[in-house]
This record gives structure tokens, C-alpha cells and sequence, in this order.
């Protein structure tokens, strides 16, 4: 496989999954900015914009936070960025991409496009976006082939599961909201139903617990590293391989997950730090492995 084809796929999963996750998050944190004015709207648009590492000076109520975090394109940790950003990269592979895939994703990049979402009930525009980005990851699921191009996205998309997630978290709606954050923070993830058959108390901490630990729910932190690992040791068995850098990486992040015994909140905390820092060595790894230039060959006559 080309190094710039598998780069396309790789970004393709993270922009797409950022897209659909930063969508979840800013939908849920704009209703309890509406809900619940115990925290101040200038507060709240801080607590959301820090955590996706946005400038946040002249933001200060619930419509400038939607606009900003939608943004526009060329910025791509805004969702229209995101999304314009995949749909270029999609572009790039379209000939190994199905017709059926690239044009959901631009049916996406069209709708923001519209600016639809600045109207005066930004929730209906989030949530016809999510729908969107939804189709998409349907799309891909269904008419993809298992090949290197699929599993350098799903590695893209775990990284970027894990990376969304730590952000999340980072955000202690349990502590700024104590009655509604926690199921604001299951809503943003997409487990709320999953958590409820757990039976577990709507609890901060329970809920950050399994946010990260929790092996069965697909968005989870160890759920995440168990799907980076095997899509590494799936292109090494392609003979796409690094050295076992990467692989190290992401299986002993796995494995710092999975074998934790300890149910301390603070080693949650830890365990959340390191997951972020993990993915930020994996992304550089793949970067400097796979996809890195080397300097233009120059051809002599």
C-alpha cells in the first residue's frame, strides 16, 4: 500500500470519529448550559472549549459555543473542519473508497455547509448532523473490505475514541453538575443504555469507571485498546509493520487497563492521563513509521 493512501485512511477514521464524538459532546454540554444555570454560561463555554483546546475569549453563552465548536472549515478540531478535512481525504482515496461511502460523507459536508445548525434550536441541527455521521460508520461497516486501507482507519478511529474520551472525562461534569453531569457524560459517550443494564449507580465516579474499564461497551478506553491492538497486529500480519513500536504501545496500554485491580477514583484519573498520552505516542509512531516523507527523489538524465 502507498504511504499517502494509507495516511488518507488513517485520518479518515480519526476526522470522522472526531466529527461524530466532539457532535455527541457539544449537543449534550449545550443542553445543560440551558437546563441548569447553577454554573454560569461563560463558565460552561470555558469548560468545553479548554477541553477540546479551542479558544474560548469572547464565548460566553450557549449559541457563540455552538457556533464555534461547529466552526467552519480549515479548522480542523471544529466539526465542519472534521468533516471537510475526512471528505479531502476521502477524495484523495476515492477510487478505493465505495461510491456509496463517499457520498454520505459528503452529504454531511453539504449540510454543514448550509450553516443549518446556527438556527434557534441548535439541538435539531446537532442531532440531524450526528444521524449523518452515523451513516457514514454504516456505510464503512458495510462495504468496506478487511484490507490494510480498513484497519489503518480502525487504528485512526481508536486513537481517536481514546484521545475524545480523555477529553470528556477531562471535563468533570459530575463535579460542575453533580445531578445531571453523570448522565450527561453517558449521553455525550453514547452509554447510557449500556450503563443502565450494568445496574450501577448514576454515579461520577461508577460512570468515569466505565468509561475506561468496561470491556464490552465499544467506546470505552480498554474497550478502544483492544481494538488498536488487534488492527496493529492485523497490518503486521500484512507485513505492514514497524518494528513492534507501535504494538508495544498500544498492548501495554491495553494491558494497563485490563489488569488494573485498583477501584480508587484517583488511579482512574491516572489510568485516563496515560490513555491520552498513549495516544499521542501512537499517532506520532504511525506518523513517523508509515506515513513521514523522506525528501523528493530527484531523477537524473
Amino acid at each position: 500500500m502507498l504511504s499517502r493512501i494509507a495516511e488518507s485512511f488513517f485520518w479518515l477514521g480519526r476526522y470522522i470519529e472526531r466529527a461524530e464524538a466532539t457532535t455527541r459532546i457539544l449537543g449534550e454540554h449545550y443542553q445543560l448550559i440551558v437546563e441548569d444555570q447553577s454554573i454560569s454560561e461563560p463558565m460552561a463555554c470555558a469548560v468545553l472549549l479548554d477541553a477540546l483546546s479551542m479558544p474560548h475569549i469572547g464565548v460566553e453563552d450557549g449559541m457563540l459555543l455552538v457556533r464555534s465548536v461547529v466552526g467552519e472549515s480549515g479548522l480542523p478540531a471544529t466539526i465542519t473542519g472534521a468533516v471537510g478535512a475526512g471528505r479531502d481525504n476521502a477524495r484523495a482515496v476515492r477510487d478505493s473508497l465505495s461510491t456509496d461511502t463517499f457520498e454520505a460523507l459528503n452529504a454531511a459536508h453539504l449540510f454543514l455547509s448550509r450553516g443549518l445548525t446556527h438556527s434557534s434550536s441548535p439541538g435539531v441541527g446537532l442531532h440531524r448532523i450526528l444521524e449523518k455521521l452515523l451513516v457514514v460508520n454504516g456505510v464503512i461497516d458495510w462495504t468496506m473490505p478487511r484490507d490494510e486501507a480498513y484497519y489503518f482507519m480502525k487504528l485512526g478511529r481508536n486513537i481517536e475514541r481514546i484521545d475524545i474520551m480523555g477529553r470528556l472525562l477531562a471535563m468533570r461534569h459530575e463535579q460542575l453538575w453533580p445531578n445531571s453531569g453523570p448522565v450527561a457524560v453517558l449521553r455525550a459517550a453514547g452509554a447510557l443504555s449500556a450503563f443502565l443494564r450494568t445496574q450501577s449507580m448514576l454515579h461520577g465516579a461508577d460512570v468515569r469507571k466505565f468509561l475506561v474499564l468496561d470491556e464490552a461497551f465499544p467506546r470505552s478506553m480498554l474497550s478502544c485498546a483492544v481494538d488498536a491492538e488487534l488492527a496493529v497486529r492485523e497490518l503486521e500480519r500484512r507485513g505492514v509493520g514497524d518494528g513492534g513500536i507501535l504494538l508495544r504501545e498500544v498492548g501495554m496500554l491495553r494491558s494497563a487497563l485490563e489488569y488494573t485491580t485498583s477501584q480508587d477514583p484517583k488511579e482512574i484519573d491516572r489510568l485516563i492521563a496515560d490513555a491520552r498520552q498513549t495516544a499521542v505516542r501512537a499517532s506520532d509512531q504511525v506518523n513517523t513509521a508509515f506515513f513521514r516523507q523522506h525528501g523528493t527523489i530527484v531523477w537524473s538524465h
